[in-house]
C-alpha cells in the first residue's frame, strides 16, 4: 500500500466508527440537554407551582437564547445552553472572548431578549387588562432584573467589569472585589443559598480575572474605546430601568399582585 493511499484506507476503515462514535456523543449532549430541562421544571414545580415553572423555564429559554445568538453575531461558536435546577440557565462558548466590546455585548443580549419578551407581555397587560399578563410580565422582568445586578457572575456584573476594566485594570479588580463583598452580605442578609452560589462564583472569577492580569501583559483582553464603554455602561441603566418599570407598572395593579401571588403558590 502507497503512502498516499494510506489516509484514505485508514478513513474507510474507521471513518464509520468515528462517525458512529460523534453521534452518540452528540446525542448524549442533547439527552443531558433534554434532562437538566425536565430537572429544572420538576424543580420549579416542587418549589412553586407547575404554572410558575412554565413561565421561569420560558423565560430562561429565551434569555439564554439570546446569549447564543450574540456569541455567533461575533463568531464565536457555542454548544448552546443548559438550564441548570435551582440555578438557572448558562449558554456555552467553545471559545474566550477577545475583547472586553464581545464580553458586553454577550452578557447583555440575554436580558435585553429577557426585556423584549417582558415588554411584549406587559404591553397586552395593558390592552387586554388581564391579571395574569400583568403577573406574568412582572415575573419575566423580575428574573431578568435579578439577573442585572452588577455582580459576577450574572450578566449585570459582566457587563459593568466589561466598562471598569476597559476603564482601568486597577479600577475593575476593585468593582469586583466590591462585588464578591456585596454576593457575601445579601447571602447572609437574606439567607439564601442562591446567592451563597453566586458569592463562591464572584470570588473565582475575581481569582480568574487577578490570575490572568498577572501572567499575561496588560491588558489580556482588548478593552473598549471610551464611547463604547459610556455605551456599555447606558445600556445597562437603560436596560435595568426598563426592568424596573415594567415590574412597577404591573405592581401596582392590585389584582396583578394577587395574580403573581397565586401564580408562585399554585
Amino acid at each position: 500500500m502507497s503512502s498516499r493511499a494510506a489516509p484514505f484506507v485508514l478513513a474507510a476503515a474507521f471513518g464509520p466508527k468515528l462517525l458512529a462514535v460523534g453521534s452518540k456523543l452528540a446525542k448524549s449532549v442533547k439527552m443531558v440537554k433534554a434532562g437538566l430541562a425536565g430537572a429544572s421544571a420538576i424543580a420549579y414545580s416542587w418549589l412553586f407551582s407547575w404554572q410558575f415553572a412554565a413561565i421561569v423555564i420560558a423565560s430562561l429559554v429565551i434569555h439564554e437564547y439570546g446569549h447564543v445568538r450574540a456569541m455567533r453575531a461575533v463568531g464565536i461558536p457555542t454548544r448552546g445552553f443548559y438550564l441548570i435546577p435551582f440555578v438557572g440557565g448558562a449558554a456555552v462558548p467553545e471559545r474566550a472572548f477577545a475583547s472586553r466590546l464581545e464580553e458586553h455585548f454577550v452578557a447583555l443580549a440575554g436580558p435585553v431578549f429577557g426585556l423584549a419578551q417582558a415588554a411584549v407581555l406587559y404591553a397586552l397587560f395593558v390592552i387586554l387588562g388581564h391579571p395574569f399578563l400583568g403577573a406574568v410580565a412582572a415575573w419575566v422582568a423580575v428574573l431578568n432584573l435579578f439577573n442585572m445586578i452588577p455582580i459576577t457572575p450574572l450578566d449585570g456584573g459582566r457587563i459593568v467589569k466589561s466598562a471598569t476594566m476597559s476603564i482601568g485594570s486597577g479600577f475593575g479588580m476593585t468593582v469586583l472585589m466590591c462585588g464578591v463583598f456585596a454576593s457575601v452580605v445579601l447571602m447572609f442578609w437574606l439567607k439564601s443559598w442562591v446567592l451563597a452560589l453566586v458569592a463562591l462564583f464572584a470570588l473565582f472569577e475575581f481569582w480568574v480575572e487577578r490570575r490572568s492580569h498577572r501572567f499575561t501583559p496588560d491588558p489580556y483582553l482588548k478593552r473598549m474605546l471610551p464611547a463604547q464603554t459610556a455605551g456599555c455602561l447606558f445600556s445597562y441603566v437603560l436596560v435595568t430601568t426598563a426592568l424596573s418599570l415594567i415590574v412597577y407598572g404591573c405592581l401596582s395593579v392590585p389584582e396583578a399582585r394577587l395574580a403573581m401571588t397565586l401564580l408562585q403558590d399554585g
